[in-house]
């Protein structure tokens, strides 16, 4: 079986379906929409995400399509909104099969972005979830060299889990940086 988890309406959603072909559909709204006659015609269902709290509302699409996966093959289109943003981030975590995007009314295969994670970086971005620190804290922390602590911060700020504090010389978790350790810890 093969399930389109999707945000997309409209034209997008028709093409979306006619390109990947599925055997069902998921449509997930943030209830602010009403649903169109196509959503109507597919076979699937509508999931409902209205949690203002971003964590929540990455977890239920979680568990949307870890129930998809055990049917078989899981396809995510996204767009805009709300949703898209945490669809897309969601189903690159979750590693699912194929993922998809409208630009402009054309369905674009995107490939899965996985995120590659050494256990030392988890670890800093759990110490930043308790509180801004130095990288020189980080080090004598984790147990690693300073410039090592600056390597490991330099490609998680480029990655957007990590960020500058407004504190002189510390460093604190974005948003992302929290959403990704919330996922790793679901995953383990």
């Amino acid at each position: 079986m093969k399930t389109l988890i999707t945000n997309l309406r409209g034209q997008c959603l028709f093409n979306a379906s006619m390109k990947t072909q599925p055997d069902g559909l998921i449509s997930l709204h943030d209830n602010k929409k009403q649903k169109t006659e196509l959503e109507s015609f597919l076979k699937g269902g509508e999931i409902i995400i209205e949690s203002e709290d971003m964590l929540e509302s990455c977890q239920k699409i979680a568990d949307v399509i870890n129930g998809a996966q055990k049917h078989g093959k899981v396809l995510v289109a996204f767009g805009s909104g709300e949703i898209g943003p945490l669809l897309n981030f969601v189903a690159n975590l979750e590693e699912v099969d194929e993922l998809y995007t409208c630009y402009g009314k054309k369905i674009i295969r995107l490939p899965i972005l996985k995120m590659d994670l050494s256990q030392t970086r988890l670890r800093i971005l759990e110490l930043l979830s308790e509180q801004e620190l130095k990288a020189v804290e980080l080090g004598k922390i984790i147990g690693i060299s300073r410039p090592m602590a600056y390597k490991h911060l330099k490609v998680l700020i480029n990655g957007g889990l990590v960020k500058k504090s407004s504190r002189m010389e510390r460093y604190a978790i974005t948003k992302t940086g929290r959403l990704t350790i919330y996922r790793q810890r679901a995953k383990d």
